[in-house]
């Protein structure tokens, strides 16, 4: 069952069913071993088989804890498996979890712990948006979530074999599996505690049991989240003796200039910037611009069956040549660069030369405004009628979506377009999309995994969950059946997601890539440690106070 995000704040007030630690939302800056850092956003939620929001698997991945950890450079290592093994042919893991690796009340966190945790992701009743999950890491029965598969949870591919083993099945080798090993979707998660909280598990701190390196220890709604050091980790002294924090404090500013402020009276440690700050801090010490994997990209609703002008394909390219995304990542000033696909920049390498998807596929976008207006014309003749549209977007993503919204508006209203912009918070709009009932939305898709499938699986047409614009391409379709079949080899492999990307990008239209975000920030010298992921989850818990 799905926990509301304006529940939160009431649900704080209650008293939990116990999570073996005590909740703190006094004065954060205690001492020197606390660190305060930005977030643009709240928790949505605490629970791993509902989030789907980076801020809120952030939050999980300080205090939780999967099979495997992503290092710095992105490679899967062992966290709370200490080890594991692959049989000959690619499709049988079988992890050894960890003796040490103890859940915060002093349960040992096993084996079933990960089965009942995969399980809840695929169970009806949960209805996970993260439910495919399992069908993509090509777990045996991940389609086991569908009721006319036939299956039940219990038919998932994933067994243990004792109380430290745990045995996972496939149905072809996957070679981005251990990565996605380090998802909060496949962390466990503890029946006894889960049951005892009935509908309130995870909607407060008393009701999360921690066992990661941190324990969540604070959650004001719309204002912080923390974390204390915790010292029943498995890796607990290596993080104490690292000069780890002992608390992080994550701080909810949505105005980059209050954060700023913050951040310059050393109320923060970190901040987010944005336009004319990034131009004024570039020569600071701490000054960081780095390139993140959310993709920003125009969803049309395709399959609007009360308008159809987003069905005709002329429309569509117009909008897309009517675009200057070099302009627009200008314009934002963030480190944002224009979009020139769906696969991002630094995501995934060819599995032969190295070579980065985008270098492989190249640009296959244009800004074109003689194009863009000629083929404006020629689908206002075929539709019979000018075209308005309405542009949705996020109010509380950060200033640079509404700047790109503004932005978007312009450009497409020099070639023909009437745009209303319709701005509304990320819930809301989320909302919108599901339901069909939006013409365009400016939306993005951060990658779960370092490999294109991440972005390509999302416009299939059987992807009810996240095709909202219910693009359907028999040609792309073909593609992505093909890459995906487990019977080419890897270079075939990375060739069909090529093909299929310039069937939906560049052929069809089907969306409409406009950038990919930057992270321009400030980090305080007095701390290291942060590790930034363009195909992951951004990693905090390894923050060192210097």
């Amino acid at each position: 069952m799905k926990k509301l995000f304006t529940l939160l704040l009431a649900l704080l007030l209650l008293v939990g069913c116990g999570g073996g630690q005590e909740g703190d939302t006094g004065d954060t800056d205690t001492d020197n071993k606390t660190v305060t850092v930005v977030s643009s956003m709240d928790v949505i939620s605490m629970d791993t088989a509902v989030a789907t929001d980076g801020t809120s698997f952030i939050a999980q991945t300080m205090c939780l804890a999967g099979l495997m950890e992503l290092d710095a450079n992105q490679n899967p290592i062992p966290d709370l498996a200490e080890s594991y093994t692959v049989s000959d042919d690619g499709l049988v893991y079988t992890f050894k979890i960890r003796d040490d690796a103890n859940w915060s009340n002093g349960d040992p966190v096993t084996a079933k712990d990960f089965v009942y945790g995969w399980q809840r992701v695929v169970d009806p009743e949960i209805a996970s948006e993260y439910n495919w999950i399992m069908e993509t890491a090509n777990i045996v029965n991940g389609n086991c979530y569908d009721a006319e598969s036939g299956l039940t949870k219990e038919d998932l591919g994933v067994k243990a074999l004792d109380e430290k083993t745990l045995e996972v099945t496939l149905t072809k080798p996957t070679g981005f599996f251990l990565s996605l090993m380090t998802f909060p979707p496949f962390f466990p998660a503890n029946q006894k505690f889960v049951e005892s909280c009935g509908d309130q598990y995870a909607l407060s701190v008393e009701n999360v049991l921690n066992c990661g390196p941190y324990n969540f220890t604070g959650w004001t709604a719309g204002y912080s989240f923390e974390f204390d050091l915790s010292d029943t980790y498995w890796d607990h002294d290596n993080y104490a003796a690292k000069n780890g924090a002992e608390k992080v404090v994550f701080r909810i500013i949505a105005d980059t200039q209050t954060s700023l402020l913050e951040y310059e009276s050393g109320n923060l440690q970190t901040v987010i910037l944005s336009g004319e700050q990034v131009n004024a801090n570039k020569g600071q010490e701490g000054y960081v611009d780095r390139l993140q994997g959310y993709l920003f990209y125009l969803l049309l609703n395709i399959n609007n069956s009360t308008k159809e002008d987003l069905k005709n394909t002329n429309i569509r390219k117009a909008m897309s040549y009517a675009l200057d995304r070099e302009a627009i990542a200008t314009a934002l000033n963030d480190g944002s660069v224009a979009a020139e696909g769906i696969v991002p920049i630094q995501l995934a390498g060819n599995p032969e030369t190295g070579a980065d998807f985008r270098d492989d596929n190249g640009k296959l976008v244009d800004y074109n405004v003689e194009e863009a207006k000629k083929l404006y014309e020629a689908g206002k003749a075929e539709l019979g009628h000018d075209v308005t549209i309405e542009l949705l977007y996020g109010t509380d993503e950060g200033d640079s979506v509404i700047k790109a919204a503004e932005q978007i508006q312009y450009y497409l209203e020099q070639v023909g377009f009437t745009v209303n912009l319709n701005g509304k918070p990320k819930k809301e709009r989320l909302t919108l999309q599901r339901a069909y009932t939006f013409d365009v939305a400016l939306t993005r898709w951060g990658p779960d995994y370092g490999d294109p499938q991440t972005y390509m699986d999302l416009f299939v047409s059987s992807n009810t969950s996240n095709n909202q614009g219910g693009y359907s391409s028999a040609a792309y379709d073909e593609h992505i059946e093909k890459a995906e079949s487990g019977t080419v080899s890897a270079l075939e492999r990375w060739n069909e997601f090529l093909a299929a990307e310039k069937v939906l990008v560049q052929d069809d239209a089907g969306v409409v890539p406009v950038f990919q975000a930057g992270g321009a920030m400030l980090i305080s010298p007095s701390i290291s440690g942060i590790e930034f992921h363009s195909a992951a989850v951004d990693n905090y818990r390894h923050i060192v106070v210097k």
